[in-house]
């Protein structure tokens, strides 16, 4: 059995209460002050059977511990810390591990211990207008599945736990290990929905630019940051399958192999998306700053070719407006009705201009 784990809780100190004070005991577990309440959920299944169960006391999983049938446990939750710790001491789960679990944020890997497989990523989830990730924990190994998922509001593994109750594929069939890769299937697939909402929303920025929506500037950068935290979980999520696809341990024997590796065709798939998306952003950021630049040049043109109109007729302004008397006057001051003749010439040349301009395109569309 593993040491006790050391327990910490941490007053509300925001991103920091999800980490150990510096210097303290490798494997301390750390009680976040925004953690929610600590639930625990057992399905034990095989091909004839399946009892889903809710437990309160690690100690109620002794029945589970020896049988010959599939034991999956899923904890959600981290506020009740000691819960996990009795949890983990009654399972043999190193403390390093649990920690890895428990403390927020973690990178995603894959690592082996002596009796199990461990696996520590992230779930993606769109809410709103921002990008949310959820570490997820998930060991496995020959008679036992433990998962940690951090929120309790969010089931990621729901569709599975249907799968199982309703005996739909393998997975009733199958042992631990192809639970653990249905598991981590589960979450790979969980990308896809986000990566097609990121698709949508970029698509949908697209037209409002091409509409001439330009202060679209800080929705643009919010994408961009949401595009560069997909990517960044979608890339260490598939590091973490390579690791675990060349894991070499008895129980994950070829056929789950197989499987995973399908999962890692996934992750890769998925982050070429992300990388496409990445790309997409950068284009509708030319995009629009050649709009906006189309725009500044429209308005340019336009007073540039206002103020072409006014250059003759402030030159003729100026001339007839200095009222020169005597010998060298201006004779034509004198013509009945010039005043009006004057307007008459000067709406003429406007014109002749305008259709000059219309002429060579320069009046826009």
């Amino acid at each position: 059995m593993q040491s006790k784990t050391e327990i910490l809780r941490k007053p509300d100190m925001g991103d920091e209460a999800h980490r150990p004070p510096v210097g303290a005991s490798p494997g301390t577990l750390v009680a976040a002050a925004d953690a929610q309440d600590t639930r625990m959920m057992v399905i034990d299944f095989s091909p004839t059977h399946c009892d889903l169960s809710e437990i309160s006391d690690p100690g109620q999983l002794k029945p589970f511990i020896d049988k010959d049938s599939v034991t999956w446990i899923d904890v959600t939750g981290f506020k009740q810390i000691e819960l996990i710790r009795t949890l983990g001491e009654m399972l043999d789960i190193h403390p390093l591990a649990l920690a890895d679990v428990v403390n927020i944020p973690q990178r995603a890997k894959a690592e082996a211990y002596p009796d199990y497989v461990f696996i520590v990523t992230h779930a993606p989830e769109i809410n709103g207008d921002g990008f949310y990730s959820e570490q997820t924990g998930v060991l496995f190994g020959d008679h036992f599945v433990l998962t940690f998922q951090e929120r309790r509001d969010e089931d990621v593994f729901r569709p599975l736990r249907e799968r199982i109750k309703a005996s739909r594929g393998l997975v009733r069939q199958k042992g631990p290990a192809y639970l653990g890769y249905a598991i981590v299937d589960v979450i790979t697939d969980t990308y896809f929905p986000v990566l097609d909402a990121l698709e949508d929303r970029l698509d949908a920025m697209e037209k409002r630019i091409l509409k001439r929506e330009l202060h679209v500037l800080e929705e643009l950068y919010a994408l961009r940051h949401q595009a560069v935290d997909i990517r960044r979980a979608i890339e260490s999520h598939r590091d973490a399958l390579s690791t675990l696809m060349h894991i070499q341990v008895p129980y994950i024997n070829d056929e789950v192999r197989l499987y995973l590796r399908d999962c890692l065709d996934h992750a890769l798939s998925q982050v070429n998306t992300a990388s496409s998306l990445m790309d997409y952003v950068v284009s509708l950021r030319e995009l629009l700053a050649s709009e906006q630049a189309q725009r500044l040049n429209e308005v340019m043109k336009m007073l540039t070719m206002v103020a072409t109109i006014f250059i003759p007729l402030s030159f003729f302004a100026g001339v007839y407006g200095m009222n020169f008397e005597g010998r060298g006057n201006m004779p034509e001051l004198s013509i009945p009705y010039f005043y009006w003749f004057w307007w008459a010439a000067m709406a003429g040349i406007t014109g002749l201009m305008l259709w000059y301009f219309k002429r060579r395109g320069w009046l826009g569309r």
